[in-house]
């Protein structure tokens, strides 16, 4: 019997990403920074009229606010992500469940994927898919407004090293069936630009090697080394009233940035433009990954066909890699299937187009 829903949640240090859907019904998708922090009642300290206006969940016996609610409201006792123990524990069920909970489960039995990175996905796939599916997969939580907690099953927990749900989105289309095209053909390297990690995948002809998949992932390789902490210090630098800030801050000007084209912070009256910054220190990360990444471990990508950004960093270094790397560097808005989906959604997503894939086989 199919689960009511299938979800894929790609639950990173830095962000959530997560896309759900209910029999035919269209993807919905959710993101989220991975952080939260615990409040007191309704409140976080700062008086009940002006907290109120912020979302909480309560999560067994404990009350939190999250996401960028968290940001915008305190800098005390902010729980990140982090971690290689955090795969499949507490915290990972937590923003999978948030995630799921926003996206509109209520009850009923969820087809959940999930994600590790590939260097450790041997050692924990396992374990983190046998964390899911403690006390028989159930899930208890209440968002605020619900008026009873929220309780669903996960009758099935699927897990991928991060990159295989990105390349999936190359062979198979929004329905789970495949695609006839030759980006996987021959050897296809991933790279995965998170926020703290780098994670690089190489496939031949679609498939990976479980057994070289120890050395893929390159800790504090990421957005948050280099792009995050470079322009946090440097706005510190040109004023006191700066001391406060956090990479939490300098990422949420980012993402509105992206979206808005607006790149100002805005901190007790002062204004800071951060695209020069950003222009910046983008050309030298992506340097940094030529140097060595493309260079240093694929050897300039020679016999390499395609290579296959994703991430959070993607688009920010994409230009600089193509410029040196010319065609090997794979354009997604050029396929009908990819066009749409940013880099940062891939492995969520391509994770529920394998999980459609699989459903469509088991009928």
């Amino acid at each position: 019997m199919m689960a009511d829903f299938l979800a894929s949640v790609d639950a990173g240090n830095g962000g959530t990403n997560a896309v759900l859907v209910k029999g035919k019904s269209k993807p919905r998708r959710y993101y989220e920074p991975s952080v939260r922090a615990v409040a007191t009642g309704d409140s976080l300290g700062l008086g009940q009229d002006l907290e109120l206006q912020y979302d909480y969940v309560d999560w067994y016996g404990h009350r939190y606010v999250t996401g960028d609610d968290v940001i915008r409201v305190t800098r005390r006792n902010l729980e990140h992500h982090l971690g290689t123990n955090r795969y499949g524990n507490e915290f990972h069920q937590f923003l999978v469940a948030v995630a799921l909970a926003k996206l509109g489960v209520v009850e009923g039995t969820v087809d959940l994927t999930v994600f590790a990175p590939p260097g450790v996905y041997n050692e924990l796939g396992a374990l983190m898919q046998a964390r899911f599916l403690e006390q028989g997969g159930e899930v208890t939580i209440r968002l605020k407004g619900d008026r009873q907690h929220r309780v669903w099953h996960y009758d099935t927990v699927t897990v991928w090293p991060e990159g295989i749900g990105a390349a999936a989105c190359y062979i198979l289309d929004d329905k789970g069936q495949f695609v006839e095209n030759d980006v996987l053909a021959g050897e296809t390297v991933l790279l995965d630009l998170g926020v703290y990690t780098l994670d690089a995948l190489k496939l031949v002809d679609g498939n990976f090697n479980p057994e070289a998949l120890e050395h893929a992932t390159w800790e504090d390789a990421g957005l948050n080394v280099h792009l995050r902490q470079p322009i946090l210090r440097t706005v510190k630098a040109q004023s006191d009233e700066f001391a406060s800030l956090t990479v939490d801050d300098i990422d949420l000007v980012i993402r509105q940035g992206v979206t808005t084209g607006d790149y100002t912070l805005r901190v007790a009256g002062y204004e800071v433009e951060l695209l020069p910054l950003i222009d910046k220190h983008r050309e030298r990360y992506a340097g940094w990954i030529a140097n060595n990444i493309c260079d240093g471990v694929f050897n300039g990508f020679r016999g390499v066909k395609s290579v296959i950004l994703v991430g959070g960093g993607a688009e920010l270094v994409e230009p600089f890699l193509r410029e040196w790397y010319g065609d090997k560097i794979v354009d997604r808005k050029t396929l009908p299937h990819t066009r749409r989906i940013h880099p940062v959604d891939m492995n969520a997503m391509g994770g529920l187009r394998l999980a459609l894939m699989r459903q469509k086989q088991a009928t």
